[in-house]
């Protein structure tokens, strides 16, 4: 038992020793963690846009399958977008883009990719690089427009507009 108004001993809390080691922990869990969100941002931002590019041109293949009119895909590498029949996807500015398409159908340092009603396309390629390091290239094929994505060996560098 112990006496009113006193403190039972050794109840006092914790000491400048235990504060300091959940502090250092809790300092080296914060240092581990911040540059791995980091990344996982920046890995987040590539495939969103990789991602964008893959439904764009494949919803313009679909679209002039289905209308029987050909459908164009105009990319504009300088800013970063790209555009199907007024609607207009922005890539994340730290992801820059190149393409490649047909000569006849670009226009003032627009790349322009058409599909056409058999489902064969222009063809092309859009090149996808965020600036940790991260790239890809989306390729259309002319014969079958069919989508591909490419992230190793895909067929030497690609000249911008």
């Amino acid at each position: 038992m112990w006496a009113a108004g006193r403190p039972r001993e050794g109840s006092g809390g914790f000491t400048l020793l235990e504060l300091l080691a959940a502090l250092t922990i809790a300092g080296l869990v914060l240092a581990v963690s911040i540059p791995t969100s980091q990344r996982m941002y920046a890995s987040m931002q590539y495939h969103g846009a990789v991602k964008s590019v893959v439904v764009i041109l494949t919803s313009a293949r679909y679209a002039a399958v289905r209308s029987g009119a050909a459908q164009d895909v105009f990319v504009k590498p300088d800013i970063g977008e790209l555009t199907l029949n007024g609607k207009v996807r922005q890539v994340p500015s730290s992801v820059e883009l190149e393409v490649v398409a047909a000569r006849e159908l670009n226009r003032n340092g627009v790349g322009v990719i058409r599909f056409f009603p058999d489902g064969s396309s222009s063809g092309g390629a859009v090149r996808l690089e965020h600036e940790a390091g991260m790239w890809g290239e989306v390729q259309v094929d002319w014969l079958l427009g069919r989508i591909d994505l490419c992230k190793d060996d895909c067929g030497g560098p690609l000249v911008q507009l």
